[in-house]
């Protein structure tokens, strides 16, 4: 009995070094780069309401993985993002292109501001893995 809960152990063990090998060495996503969000139509009414931001209050980018903001505009009424005006109907991109954070003023959230973060894109390792963690989490 004990021999097979050993043997179990060492599959475990296995297992999970085999997963962290490959959350430290496989390549980076590839595909869209983009994250988009739509503002959709009576968002306005709704937040005059009381209610929540659709949107969330940090967004995260990684350089060369996902580094592109789409915003789409549905709603029937104007939306500030940064210094944009986002007209109803009007797409737009923000690209990030070097590691930042900082925080721009955006109509879409009760407290007026949302908070941009850019990661680098993480080198194969350790790095690599505690980004998929960190990915995975939502750190």
């Amino acid at each position: 009995m004990r021999a097979r809960w050993v043997r179990v152990a060492l599959v475990a063990v296995a297992v999970g070094a085999a997963l962290a090998a490959w959350g430290a060495l496989a390549p980076l996503p590839s595909g869209s780069r983009e994250l988009t969000f739509v503002v959709p139509r009576g968002t306005a009414a709704r937040q005059a309401a009381g209610a929540p931001s659709a949107m969330p209050s940090v967004l995260r980018f990684t350089v060369g993985v996902r580094d592109t903001l789409v915003l789409k505009n549905e709603d029937d009424v104007p939306a500030t993002f940064g210094p944009v005006l986002l007209a109803p109907g009007q797409t737009y991109r923000v690209p990030f292109r070097s590691p930042a954070e900082f925080q721009m003023g955006c109509s879409l959230h009760g407290d007026g501001r949302v908070t941009i973060v850019v990661v680098p894109a993480p080198a194969r390792g350790w790095a690599r893995l505690r980004w998929r963690l960190a990915e995975l989490t939502g750190w």
